[in-house]
């Protein structure tokens, strides 16, 4: 029986989607990158996503209706292999907006900024703006099901009313459009656990980026390291991307891609390690797996990741490796803190001995 209150649906019927957006542009922006000229860049986290996402219902009639301000961070890798960071602002992602409109506010946190800036704006930005233009569709397709009082009067596909912009822009040309979607991934997110009996949280963590134990577990030269923004490869150079964060026996961040993923495509990895009664438990979250991948890396990491540490560690190739020390704030080693400390205290006594005043007797 229809729903006397909104009979054939005529009166206008909203639904808050705000949460449900800031999730979707989370799984699909997170791990966006690009790369050239030996140049890379990669959306590393979506920290703000403030304002309104609508949709609406009348007449049978859908009207998506949003606007909200983004802030994203972003991790760069140059030429010279430094590494550098910041954030891009989009101040207006709305459903009336062209992509050739938005407004990208990059922002450098450190290093230098003139050459990642230009691979933002030439190949990452049109790479975010592509996103935006399927949030509309998917919106609609997510949450028109149930925005129908009256079941027997809604369309078996649902009508979209599409606004115009609101400066009345041209849209770009469909050539133009399309040379923009072939470099979108579509990806998704996996997430996934592993519990290892009398191991500590620190072991596994050294497990992961000591160089020696690395080279044990996955049975050939292994390039890791605890020192944020260096590279790292494993398995002939088939596991490959750089080391986000590191906080000892905490969690550790990086991008993360295989060899045979799309050229410049990133996803992005975090691992958490939690001691528990048995040992450690390790919580992986992956997100920029692209679509029809994820089965596959799931079985990836248990089987060459895991797998394989745990029957090193049952053989007890591991527990015997004394640990390394740990980078001062993930970039300097202790061990040249030390040295630049004890030269510091040298350069300081000699300096005052020279300007020391003769005592005369």
């Amino acid at each position: 029986m229809a729903d006397m209150r909104n009979v054939n649906n005529w009166h206008w019927v909203n639904k808050d989607c705000r949460h449900w957006a800031k999730n979707y542009l989370t799984e699909k922006l997170v791990g966006t990158s690009a790369a050239r000229d030996s140049s890379q860049v990669v959306i590393t986290s979506l920290d703000e996503c403030t304002g309104d996402v609508d949709l609406n219902q009348r007449k049978g009639k859908l009207l998506a209706i949003y606007d909200v301000a983004l802030k994203m961070s972003w991790q760069g890798k140059l030429k010279d292999g430094s590494t550098v960071y910041g954030n891009i602002t989009v101040p207006e992602v709305a459903y009336d907006t062209d992509m050739d409109d938005y407004v990208f506010d990059i922002q450098i946190n450190s290093g230098s900024g003139d050459e990642i800036k230009r691979l933002i704006r030439s190949d990452l930005v049109p790479l975010i703006a592509a996103k935006f233009s399927h949030l509309t569709r998917d919106l609609v397709d997510q949450h028109s099901s149930d925005l129908y009082a009256d079941k027997n009067s809604a369309p078996s596909t649902p009508e979209l009313v599409q606004r115009k912009n609101r400066n009345a822009a041209t849209t770009p040309s469909s050539a133009a459009t399309k040379i923009v979607e072939d470099k979108v991934v579509k990806t998704s997110i996996i997430e996934h656990s592993c519990d290892f009996t009398g191991a500590t949280p620190r072991e596994i963590y050294e497990t992961l980026l000591d160089p020696q134990r690395a080279a044990i577990w996955s049975h050939g030269k292994a390039k890791v390291s605890k020192r944020i923004g260096t590279d790292f490869e494993l398995f002939d150079g088939n596991v490959h991307g750089t080391l986000m964060q590191a906080t000892p026996g905490k969690s550790i961040m990086q991008t993360w891609r295989l060899k045979n993923w799309p050229q410049g495509h990133f996803s992005t990895v975090t691992l958490t390690f939690k001691e528990t009664q048995e040992g450690t438990t390790v919580k992986v979250n992956q997100v920029g797996v692209p679509v029809g991948q994820e089965e596959a890396i799931r079985k990836n990491w248990m089987g060459y990741y895991w797998n394989a540490i745990k029957d090193s560690l049952n053989k007890g190739q591991l527990q015997h490796l004394p640990i390394q020390n740990d980078p001062l704030l993930g970039l300097l080693d202790t061990k040249y803190l030390i040295l630049c400390i004890f030269m510091t205290v040298l350069i300081i006594a000699f300096t005052a001995y020279q300007v020391a005043p003769t005592i005369k007797m």
